[in-house]
């Protein structure tokens, strides 16, 4: 019996890099908005549950799961820890990644909401 194919049907999430933006003093100033973002690549997602296991994980690793995602594995995209994600008007950090053969699990910490902003095509929040 085959197992079931995944679903990512509960909107699109935008991988990317952020833009080199330092303040007067050098320091590293977190995005506005979608114009501080290197778009990587975009991909369809489905919410996953977030688990005792996927929680007793991100205590252990120092980070607060706010979203437990997954998508499709691209291949030839090098998506990292380094990397944020943009669902609907919300920023996330990639905390960590579950990667498979077939899908990547992000493990996600909200930074921010853009302000006033339209995402056009990030839906899905």
């Amino acid at each position: 019996m085959k197992a079931p194919v995944p679903s990512y049907n509960h909107g699109l999430l935008q991988v990317c890099r952020e833009r080199d933006r330092r303040s007067s003093f050098s320091a590293r100033r977190t995005p506005e908005g979608m114009e501080d973002l290197e778009v990587l690549c975009t991909l369809a997602y489905g919410e996953r549950s977030r688990r005792v296991q996927d929680a007793e994980y991100a205590q252990r690793m120092d980070f607060r799961l706010d979203r437990k995602v997954s998508t499709r594995r691209p291949h030839g995209i090098a998506i990292d820890t380094q990397c944020s994600a943009v669902i609907g008007d919300t920023l996330y950090h990639i905390s960590d990644l579950d990667i498979t053969d077939t899908e990547l699990y992000f493990y996600l910490t909200e930074v921010k909401r853009f302000a006033g902003s339209d995402q056009s095509g990030a839906g899905g929040d």
